[in-house]
């Protein structure tokens, strides 16, 4: 029994030390006050690299079966090495996008599926069509972006004046 149950009931909930006060939220925010929206930008570079890393295993999956046919002259282990290394760099950086470094890091990332082009071709196409995901979600969510702020703006704007 610690001192702060001590004069508490058998079966009495205990108290939380994490709770917070009335009103606020997890986050730390009022209840009422509007949660801010979350980056399109970085919303659809995360969605992109994600993606990408799941066909990283599917095009890891591809070149390790045709190798057991014999038409790619690959080890396994340099396959899967390639491909589970592709994947989890994928993955991580999906999650850097907030960081500078974690957006170039994407376009570095865009690389090696194309380049993997020259073990089976069709891997090529599908790192292309990355690619173009990659520069439209960074367009759009950037046109989106600047949208929402333009709003945001006029709307501070119109309560400014009442």
């Amino acid at each position: 029994m610690t001192a702060s149950t001590a004069g508490a009931p058998e079966g009495a909930p205990k108290p939380d030390a994490s709770a917070k006060p009335a009103g606020a939220s997890a986050a730390g925010t009022p209840e009422g006050a509007p949660k801010p929206q979350r980056s399109a930008t970085l919303t659809f570079a995360q969605a992109v690299l994600g993606l990408q890393a799941l066909a990283a295993l599917f095009a890891t999956l591809v070149t390790w079966g045709l190798s057991r046919t014999t038409e790619v002259s690959l080890s396994t282990g340099w396959i899967w090495g390639g491909g589970v290394l592709l994947m989890v760099a994928l993955f991580y950086i999906a999650g850097k996008q907030k960081l500078r470094w974690g957006r170039i890091a994407g376009w570095v990332l865009q690389i090696p599926m194309i380049v993997a082009g020259l073990i089976v071709p069709a891997i090529a196409v599908i790192g292309v069509m990355f690619l173009v995901l990659w520069i439209m979600g960074l367009r759009l969510g950037g046109r989106i972006d600047r949208e929402r702020a333009e709003r945001l703006e006029a709307e501070a704007e119109v309560t400014d004046e009442r």
